[in-house]
């Protein structure tokens, strides 16, 4: 063999050995196909429940409610507040309606014929609107009656009682120291002691108690006077 042209054979091969470990040393240095580097610090990815695992170990959270179910919780309560304020004040507004305000306040009652209305509560103050008949029943003391419109059958069983007002079927008074005055009244009963009437017209007078005053204004009617009482025409 030439000794030239093997010498620059082995230089050759020298060159190409050398570029190729050149080439090897620069893929280390940069780290190509290396892969993803793994910490000792890195965070587990969520599980399924949405839960992420804290390095002590102790499941927590791994999010906060959002806006949308906060806005949705505010509005619920709110919601439930309004009709629960709406539900009282209704409840509170048909209880006035139903005629037990307090004696303070008064009662304003309507009746219609066939209808009763107790007054139980002393010293109340009560207006009664007949429409053509209604009852009225006084079971207390201290009173204060007014009647408009034509009434069937008022009848008074406590004492210091006032009453004023139109017409009336009968007046019935079983208890003492009561006063009433009328328009027009069909009957009146006293049975009492010490009460007072006053009537415009009346078609019978019934008194078997003492000390009692009637007075009627005009009318002829049937008067029965079985005690210490005083009927006059005034």
């Amino acid at each position: 063999m030439n000794p030239q042209k093997y010498t620059l054979t082995r230089v050759g091969i020298l060159a190409t050995a050398a570029l190729l470990l050149a080439g090897c040393s620069a893929d280390t240095d940069t780290g190509i196909d290396a892969g993803p580097a793994v910490t000792d610090d890195a965070t587990p990815s969520p599980t399924a429940g949405g839960v992420t695992p804290s390095s002590t170990g102790t499941p927590t959270s791994s999010g906060t409610p959002s806006g949308s179910a906060s806005s949705s919780a505010s509005s619920s309560a709110s919601a439930s507040s309004s009709a629960s304020a709406s539900s009282s004040s209704s409840a509170s507004s048909s209880a006035s309606a139903s005629g037990t305000a307090s004696a303070s306040a008064g009662a304003s009652v309507s009746l219609v014929a066939g209808a009763e209305y107790q007054i139980t509560s002393t010293g109340q103050v009560v207006s009664v609107e007949c429409d053509g008949g209604g009852d009225v029943h006084i079971e207390a003391d201290e009173v204060e009656l007014t009647l408009s419109g034509d009434c069937e059958d008022i009848e008074v069983d406590g004492d210091e009682n006032s009453i004023t007002g139109e017409d009336a079927a009968s007046l019935d008074i079983e208890g003492d120291s009561n006063s009433a005055t009328l328009e027009s009244v069909g009957e009146v009963r006293v049975e009492g002691d010490e009460n007072s009437a006053s009537v415009e017209d009346a078609g019978a007078i019934n008194v078997e108690g003492d000390n009692n005053s009637i007075t009627y204004v005009s009318g002829n009617p049937v008067i029965a006077n079985e005690g210490n009482n005083s009927i006059s025409i005034g």
